[in-house]
């Protein structure tokens, strides 16, 4: 934005000269072609436009007509340099800085021997560009993995690692627009862990904790790895399916490892989410009531 500013003023002064519109002239052809790029990336056309302007500074710090004495030209190449390298730090880290760094001394090498007394100036310029620059960066990364690890937390279940109900609850409607532009159908199964609670009771809650973790890992190695499961509550889970022909056979498969689950699954490709999950969580605990009833008769008999 400042170079912005600093090419507009130049061309509407009246004491522009020929070496000012060249030199503002490469700078609107420059942005012009990044800014053409920028919607398709943005962060690379960022990068690549400020390091270009380095070279574009270079130009004007080397033209003789302008409306700025010459003698003045490598200070504002030093001075005005400051931009693009910090834009580079802050971009891209330390490779940005070293590739600004660099690209200004080549692109200034005779600027910067005609003011060797001034050394210290562009030390005190370019270390400053690329330190504020650099710190922005670690600061983008830094807020940017905080962001990240509080979207993992808001979205996952501690214990288990699986995402909880508001994930399955995001992922609901878009799994079913991909199974519809697949032609496929959705399906959603309700597992529960049976009697939990009194594995709580008996044992600890570290004990059930660890039987949670248990069925977790039974449920993820016995399902394809496109099926992605969630743990919705204390001793419930659930389970999204694209194409699965015969969800009996996954619950067998689960049942044989861990036989103390009952499940439930609908076909939800036509279903809002609560519906979809109103019927799976009747099935299931119809399945819990067979058991039950069963397990009463052995008892009775």
């Amino acid at each position: 934005m400042v170079l912005t500013l600093f090419t507009a003023v130049f061309t509407q002064l009246p004491s522009a000269r020929r070496g000012d519109y060249l030199a503002d002239t490469a700078f609107a052809i420059w942005t012009i072609v990044t800014f053409a790029t920028s919607n398709r990336w943005p962060k690379a056309s960022r990068l690549v436009h400020a390091l270009g302007i380095i070279p574009i500074l270079s130009f004007y710090a080397h033209q003789t007509d302008t409306q700025i004495p010459s003698y003045l030209h490598p200070y504002l190449y030093i001075s005005f340099s400051f931009f693009p390298i910090y834009t580079a730090a802050a971009m891209a880290g330390l490779a940005g800085l070293a590739s600004a760094l660099l690209l200004a001394v080549v692109a200034g090498y005779d600027l910067l021997q005609a003011t060797a007394e001034t050394s210290g100036l562009t030390a005190l310029f370019w270390g400053l560009a690329g330190l504020i620059g650099y710190g922005y960066h670690r600061l983008a990364q830094f807020l940017a993995k905080q962001y990240q690890d509080m979207q993992t937390m808001a979205l996952s279940d501690p214990l288990t690692g699986l995402g909880n109900r508001r994930a399955l609850e995001l992922d609901f409607p878009r799994y079913r627009e991909l199974a519809a532009r697949e032609g496929e159908r959705l399906l959603l199964t309700l597992w529960d862990i049976n009697d939990l609670k009194k594995i709580n009771d008996l044992y600890g809650h570290e004990y059930g904790d660890q039987k949670i973790r248990e069925f977790a890992r039974a449920l993820v190695s016995v399902s394809r790895k496109s099926d992605p499961f969630y743990r919705i509550g204390g001793d419930e889970f659930a389970g999204l399916h694209i194409g699965l022909d015969n969800p009996e056979q996954l619950i067998h498969r689960v049942q044989q490892i861990i036989p103390w689950v009952s499940a439930g699954w609908v076909d939800a490709t036509n279903l809002e989410f609560n519906e979809a999950y109103r019927k799976a969580d009747r099935v299931m605990y119809d399945d819990k009531a067979g058991k039950f009833e069963t397990l009463f008769e052995h008892k009775v008999s």
